[in-house]
């Protein structure tokens, strides 16, 4: 009989990954798994939980939550053979829309029990990982105003969005890549394994997590009225029509920002003003 952790972030969604337990042990149940249930609780919990799983022998480990959920759980699964199950009860989903994983919950829960992993690649920045998207400037502003808000879900973070992009100012940088040098006002640096942060936002269609590659996106500030057409785009497939987007494929990447703010997969962090970015291919088994 196979053995499986379960992961769960009760903040994840308003909830929604606590109040779809009973969905997760019903499956279980069907399909004759033993699942050893966990809740996070405190940051980093996921990690460890992740690791604890690894050590016990389980043969895989289900992270069900948004996209911060997931770094943290497969922080603990990294250059280990224990595949990692999507369930995407977040907010944003960005990991597993890119994929293409199930987005209802029991289709999401049997998909990732049942499902055959494969090789993905892994990101880094300042030794952090992350496996979707990771950005300095205007997106990382956003991740630390959204955590530190009581307002969840597509609204609460829309309502960021706005605000924060009217106030935005260009920010300096100075981007090193494939031995060439530029330096240049942005609105933000956006670093990408995946091609969406969330709720169909694509950033960088052309992203792969499997491809060996990373996107680096420099995206400098368009007025009012070709902003709105940038939202568009990017909410349409098309960021790459925008002339406001410059696209760098590389495995690595320097970068210095007059800001210190970033975000990994959504959570905010202090990065400091230097930023090491680099891409480990195939350092992560995921359900695909």
């Amino acid at each position: 009989m196979k053995r499986m952790m379960l992961i769960l972030n009760p903040r994840s969604g308003k909830g929604h990954a606590l109040r779809n337990r009973k969905t997760a042990e019903r499956v279980v149940a069907e399909l004759g798994i033993v699942l050893d249930v966990r809740a996070i609780e405190r940051p980093a919990h996921g990690k460890e939980l992740a690791e604890e799983a690894v050590r016990s022998g389980l043969e895989r480990v289900i992270s069900a939550g948004g996209d911060g959920t997931l770094n943290s759980v497969a922080a603990g699964l990294l250059n280990t053979k224990v595949p990692l199950g999507v369930v995407a009860l977040g907010s944003g989903n960005g990991y597993a829309r890119s994929l293409g994983l199930p987005l209802d919950p029991e289709q999401g829960f049997r998909h990732a029990f049942t499902g055959e992993p494969a090789q993905m690649d892994v990101c880094y920045l300042n030794d952090i990982p992350f496996l979707g998207t990771a950005g300095i400037g205007f997106d990382a502003r956003v991740a630390h105003a959204f955590d530190k808000s009581r307002s969840r879900g597509m609204l609460g973070y829309a309502r960021i969005i706005v605000k924060e992009i009217l106030g935005a100012p260009p920010m300096r940088v100075v981007v090193k890549a494939n031995h060439e040098t530029t330096e240049e006002k942005v609105l933000m640096v956006v670093f990408c394994n995946t091609r969406e942060f969330g709720n169909g936002a694509e950033i960088s269609p052309g992203s792969r997590p499997d491809d060996g590659w990373a996107e680096v996106r420099v995206v400098r500030k368009p007025g009012f009225f070709p902003l709105i057409r940038a939202f568009v785009q990017i909410y349409t497939g098309k960021a790459d029509k925008s002339p406001y987007i410059t696209n760098i494929v590389t495995r690595s990447a320097t970068v210095w920002q007059e800001g210190t703010l970033a975000h990994l997969d959504g959570e905010p962090v202090e990065v400091g003003h230097e930023v090491q970015f680099r891409l480990e291919p195939k350092r992560l088994w995921v359900v695909r």
